[in-house]
């Protein structure tokens, strides 16, 4: 089971990033923002995960899935920031890096 639920943690968080993304892209925000949403989406918190996975259902084995993905969020997030840094943000039309005017 360890390696389908390491696949489906990586699943999860992509899909928080993509989503994050996507959903701001589409409200209309700037490149920046949408940035910034995809990271705070798909960086979840696994820290309460798994303290409620121990108090509130009794179970270790529910805190599986947040024990794997609190390692890998970090990394993940690591390198989509590394890899967003290396892609600057072009100003529309002379504004700034966030697009504000």
């Amino acid at each position: 089971i360890a390696l389908s639920l390491i696949a489906v943690v990586a699943l999860h968080n992509l899909a928080g990033y993509l989503f994050g993304y996507w959903s701001a892209r589409g409200f209309g925000m700037v490149e920046a923002d949408a940035r910034t949403v995809a990271i705070e989406v798909g960086l979840q918190n696994a820290g309460m995960a798994s303290g409620l996975a121990i108090s509130v259902l009794h179970s270790s084995d529910a805190g599986l899935a947040a024990a794997i993905f609190g390692p890998w969020m970090n990394i993940s997030g690591s390198v989509l920031a590394s890899w967003w840094r290396k892609r600057p943000i072009e100003a529309p039309d002379g504004a700034g890096a966030g697009g504000v005017r």
